[in-house]
């Protein structure tokens, strides 16, 4: 079916919309979008392809955890994994889990002497690495009775650690030295030059006389890298703060080193963490909706503060924890409802406009994000209920959330990206376009973050030019309520708890299947037309028959 009759058949359900349910279709305004397939705007450097989660040293070495690694090993959607707990025994957090989470490195003899044992932490990384992925380690947090303080705080983002120096800043250095020396000996420095090495997680919650200490851990731990090979990546502070941000940069380009003496402190990549809302605020819940412009806002702000440093424009800028909601993995759709953006097609199309945004940022600041990593994974899939709410990129029985499904939509975008006319990103309208050798591909999206009728839905005309003349098979990939959505589908089979049917089913559901059609290009211009629901995107993938 041609895309003028495939139009056609969409308009024909306006008019019987009160009898039949469907979506009403709206006229105007029309989304007008052009793509010239021959000017390439910049690369498409997949900077999404990352993922963080809590307890990654638990569930990784799980059936759950590896069936996650494959799949997203073969539809190459997720490079780089983060976790907390590197060096912890952390016995309040492992009896939240339900298991050990920890890295647990310390070893105490009977005579009180300590030993190390890496093991957990080295087969966790093998398990990236035999795949072809990469781990961001970080250091942190203190083992038992390597703190200076005797108890836990926890920060404004409810996470929990001790904070300050350590005991014997001696013994904190014989740690890392025998970390870095296990990492090498285990993986070499060829294989961990892609890697990244991060101090810490969220120091935002620091006391302010404790801020010092901080950034002698930072240069403690920048130079015990940097000292095993120079091209190993280091970074920080991974703060949700732009003035701890502040405070970091004073640091690492104006202030006393305190290994060297000298003025600064290497630095290849800033992380920083932006979430649409706390968890933490939602007792009472508020009425507030997370919205990508909330994220866009808070990058133009850093891309201004970084700018006010010399020597940091090379630097690497990551998101390396994201997310609608923060603090929330003990709240669940159970008690607020609202958490369903969490099992929907919300979290999917946020993720995807994001996305689209922060390239839009990049083509026209100059300022990249090299690394956006979402705070989830795939505990769900282990514990289950089926669509709890939680912040996981699959729910029981490892059925893909739709937010994974935008994983594996985004990662069949092609190298190079395409210039993209038409409405500006951040609104309701937008496209990805992006090419591979003779083939292009198009995201298109329909969504506004406070809509509250889904039944809408907008023309999308999307112009191409550039193209060799003649027919072209397009396969289209759908994300609505009704396609390659395992959320809705769950709601349209009654909400039924997991068995084994009703697993396959979700799964099937999760499996990208494409509607193909022709389209016809003269003098090198063609024009592909849709009706998009709201609250929906299409992938496109076009190439000539």
């Amino acid at each position: 079916m041609n895309a003028l009759c495939k139009i056609w058949s969409v308009l024909s359900l306006a008019f019987p919309l009160a009898v039949w349910g469907e979506p009403a279709v709206t006229e105007r305004p029309t989304a007008a979008f052009s793509v010239d397939c021959g000017e390439v705007a910049g690369d498409n450097h997949g900077f999404w392809k990352a993922i963080g989660y809590d307890f990654l040293f638990k569930i990784v070495n799980e059936p759950e955890g590896a069936e996650f690694l494959d799949r997203a090993r073969k539809n190459n959607s997720v490079r780089y994994f983060r976790t907390h707990y590197t060096f912890s025994d952390h016995t309040v957090v492992e009896k939240r889990a339900g298991g050990n989470v920890c890295g647990r490195v310390i070893r105490r003899g009977t005579d009180g002497k300590i030993s190390y044992d890496f093991s957990l932490v080295n087969r966790t990384f093998r398990e990236y690495v035999k795949r072809g992925m990469k781990p961001i380690v970080e250091f942190d947090y203190y083992p038992d009775g390597y703190s200076a303080s005797t108890q836990a705080s926890r920060n404004d983002e409810s996470l929990e650690a001790r904070t300050g120096a350590p005991a014997d800043w001696g013994q904190w250095q014989e740690l890392l030295d025998a970390f870095m020396k296990n990492l090498m000996e285990e993986f070499g420095a060829e294989e961990m030059r892609t890697w990244y090495f991060e101090v810490w997680n969220e120091p935002d919650g620091w006391s302010y006389e404790e801020v010092p200490d901080f950034f002698r851990l930072y240069d403690v731990f920048a130079h015990t890298v940097k000292s095993c090979d120079p091209g190993f990546r280091v970074g920080g502070p991974a703060c949700y703060n732009l003035y701890f941000m502040k405070a970091f940069l004073d640091h690492v380009v104006y202030g006393t080193n305190y290994v060297t003496g000298e003025t600064g402190s290497p630095v290849d990549f800033l992380s920083f963490h932006i979430y649409g809302l706390s968890g933490s605020w939602l007792d009472p819940a508020p009425e507030i909706v997370p919205v990508v412009s909330k994220f866009t806002a808070d990058m133009l702000w850093l891309q201004r503060l970084t700018k006010r440093y010399p020597g940091i424009g090379g630097v690497e800028i990551h998101l390396n924890e994201w997310g609608l909601c923060s603090h929330g993995d003990s709240k669940f759709v159970d008690r607020f409802p609202q958490f369903e953006y969490r099992n929907s097609e919300v979290s999917a199309l946020f993720m995807v406009k994001l996305v689209d945004c922060l390239y839009r940022i990049e083509d026209r600041f100059g300022f990249r994000t090299e690394l956006m990593l979402y705070w989830g994974a795939w505990y769900n899939a282990a514990t289950g209920p089926l669509f709890m709410g939680s912040r996981d990129l699959m729910t029981t029985g490892n059925v893909p959330k739709p937010i994974l499904t935008a994983y594996e939509m985004l990662v069949r975008l092609g190298p190079d990206r395409l210039k993209v006319g038409g409405p500006k990103p951040g609104g309701r309208y937008g496209v990805l376009a992006a090419r591979s050798g003779k083939e292009v591909q198009l995201l298109a999206y329909n969504f506004q973050e406070t809509d509250d009728d889904l039944r809408r839905t907008d023309l999308f005309a999307i112009g191409l030019s550039g193209l060799a003349d003649g027919n072209y098979l397009v396969k289209a990939y759908r994300m609505d309520r009704t396609h390659h959505n395992t959320f809705r589908a769950w709601e349209r089979m009654g909400r039924p708890v997991a068995d084994r049917e009703v697993v396959a089913a979700l799964r099937r559901e999760g499996d990208l299947v494409p509607e193909p059609f022709t389209v016809r290009v003269r003098d090198g211009r063609a024009e592909i037309e849709e009706a998009l629901p709201r609250h929906s995107m299409c992938l496109y993938e076009i190439s000539p028959e």
